[in-house]
């Protein structure tokens, strides 16, 4: 704390933020391409809390100057005697003569209004993936069905082998299903990989949180891909099972 205090640049880093980053007491840490600052570690900070563990503690004066913008901030915190009233004392606060607007609240009412923010971003990030595999989906069915179109006197040709019509259903639908699988499986690998690279978070008003992809989402990524693939390549495949065999040898390509 006496090393943060002296240094002009010095900053207190949360566990979790400094975990995620790799940062350790002493280091100097360049944040000047995403906040305009470089700073010096003097220590990291645990407080039990996710959301003020993912923050990082620097001189106010010292970040103000890096802004331009001494003696101005877009946040102040005030700590409340034992028996104060928080909302008599945000519209205290909000009534005063002050040279800008105020918004003040208590922090449950904050906090509250943070988590409602998440939640229409990922309400909103639902909508967007919905969209995202109908799409999947119907490329599915149409590359299928071309592709057993293209096949058809193949087809035939199996049915003649003694092929029995469950089993070329099974086939057209396992093949949609290991392709979508196999694809699932190199864009979950590939997110992976991104996310080991770079740190991603999600922000709603001060509210930092990262973004993680357990071995459970990448499980479940691959089995969904597949499940599109199945369910895509059904139509098609019920259509070369009922094909007779006469018409699929007949066919011209």
């Amino acid at each position: 704390m006496d090393e943060f205090l002296a240094a002009r640049d010095g900053a207190l880093v949360g566990a979790s933020i400094a975990r995620r980053k790799g940062w350790k007491a002493g280091q100097v840490i360049d944040l000047r391409s995403q906040l305009g600052l470089l700073l010096a570690v003097k220590g990291l900070f645990f407080s039990g809390n996710e959301e003020q563990d993912n923050t990082i503690l620097a001189g106010l004066e010292y970040v103000q100057d890096q802004y331009s913008a001494r003696g101005k901030a877009n946040q102040v915190l005030v700590k409340l005697a034992p028996d104060a009233r928080a909302e008599d004392i945000a519209a205290a606060i909000d009534a005063m003569p002050l040279p800008t607007r105020t918004s003040t609240q208590a922090e449950t009412a904050y906090v509250s209004g943070m988590i409602e923010d998440l939640g229409d971003m990922i309400a909103i990030s639902r909508i967007v993936i919905l969209v995202t595999l109908m799409v999947v989906f119907i490329s599915v069915a149409n590359t299928v069905a071309m592709s057993v179109r293209d096949r058809t006197r193949q087809l035939g040709m199996m049915r003649t082998l003694g092929f029995r019509r469950i089993t070329i259903l099974g086939l057209v639908i396992g093949e949609s299903a290991l392709v979508c699988a196999i694809g699932g499986t190199i864009g979950a690998a590939f997110a992976w990989g991104a996310l080991q690279l770079q740190d991603v978070t999600v922000q709603a008003r001060t509210m930092n949180l990262a973004v993680s992809m357990p071995v459970q989402v990448t499980a479940y990524a691959v089995g969904l891909s597949a499940a599109i693939g199945a369910l895509g390549g059904f139509l098609p495949a019920l259509r070369a099972a009922r094909m007779k065999i006469v018409d699929a040898i007949g066919s011209v390509d």
